[in-house]
């Protein structure tokens, strides 16, 4: 008889704490009217928080499915414009399946070796007005932030004729550019519930961008999209910012002892603006991610040949932190 461990999930960035009571409760309010496909009253009153909460009108924000289907539907208006598609390299891969399958062709533009920072003059060679840049800030999987000052951001919008600012892990960095969708036509910043407010089951997401921008992406997505639990379960955790905020200050708090740790043993983990540690291996990420899967400790590795020798840790509960710390540990030993 075969016994399977019980996995420890470090690997897809998900929140280690639980979503507030608040969530629990306002799902359960709308639960008895599943039978509309809308709830005027809800979908108001969620879009009054967001856009307190954002700190602009609402006519700046627009609500999806999860981040991903609000990348999608920016995906979809490039394509609707003719625009090529460039990222930099390593990010987000997730993108390039969302890209495929929208028949969308994309470029990348590398960042610099071991510090994965922007080469501003390689952006400078490769934009032009007929290029959208897709930019995830902090940077997943390499935890740092890309920028965090004006001038990179107003380089990048004189140089391309879009920019798409993934600000998924926005509440761990402090750091946004949401502001400048005031000012800009060619802007559209993307975050999601499911880092921060620990809702990532709910799949909530919301796109920020000039008006005329947001109608666009409004377009490029299908009516009734978002759940009504999962759009009650976003208004609860936007009923209890407070405790989003607690939960940000113990992850980050679990995240630097995690690295101190893994500091500890030898390894590179560049310091982190997110809820995950990206780690320099002296072997191929993958087998490291194997090895601790078999003591039950579940990892991200990677095939690209530019991140091989590194894994992706998503910061977990200090017990769970504490045995993957072991694991790799015994790991180290045996190499």
């Amino acid at each position: 008889m075969v016994v399977e461990l019980e996995q420890v999930r470090m690997h897809l960035n998900e929140s280690a704490f639980e979503p507030s009571r608040l969530v629990a409760e306002y799902v359960a309010k709308y639960i008895s009217k599943l039978n509309l496909y809308s709830i005027e009253e809800l979908e108001r009153e969620f879009t009054r928080k967001l856009s307190s909460y954002v700190g602009l009108p609402e006519e700046y924000v627009s609500t999806f499915p999860s981040s991903t289907e609000a990348l999608n539907a920016a995906i979809r208006y490039i394509r609707s414009r003719g625009l090529r598609l460039v990222t930099v390299w390593p990010s987000f891969h997730g993108l390039l399946d969302q890209v495929r399958m929208e028949g969308v062709d994309i470029g990348f533009i590398q960042l610099t070796p071991e510090n994965f920072e922007l080469d501003l003059v390689k952006l400078a060679r490769e934009g032009s007005p007929d290029k959208a840049l897709y930019l995830p800030n902090p940077n997943n999987p390499t935890s740092n932030l890309l920028f965090n000052d004006k001038d990179t951001l107003e380089f990048l919008l004189r140089r391309f004729g879009l920019v798409i600012v993934d600000e998924a892990y926005y509440e761990f960095s402090g750091y946004t550019v949401a502001d400048f969708v005031r000012e800009v036509d060619n802007l559209i910043v993307v975050r999601t519930f499911s880092k921060a407010f620990s809702i990532a089951g709910a799949r909530v997401g919301y796109a920020i961008a000039s008006q005329e921008l947001t109608q666009r992406l409004m377009e490029n997505t299908p009516m009734f999209s978002i759940a009504t639990p999962s759009l009650a379960a976003a208004l609860g955790a936007l009923e209890d910012i407070d405790y989003m905020k607690k939960v940000v200050e113990k992850t980050i708090k679990l995240r630097d002892d995690l690295r101190k740790e893994v500091l500890g043993l030898g390894l590179y983990a560049p310091v982190s603006k997110t809820n995950f540690l990206f780690i320099k291996t002296p072997i191929p990420g993958r087998y490291i991610a194997k090895q601790l899967a078999q003591r039950g400790i579940r990892v991200r590795g990677y095939d690209f040949e530019e991140i091989r020798n590194y894994v992706r840790v998503s910061v977990s509960r200090k017990e769970n932190n504490l045995a993957f710390i072991n694991a790799l540990s015994d790991i180290l030993k045996t190499l």
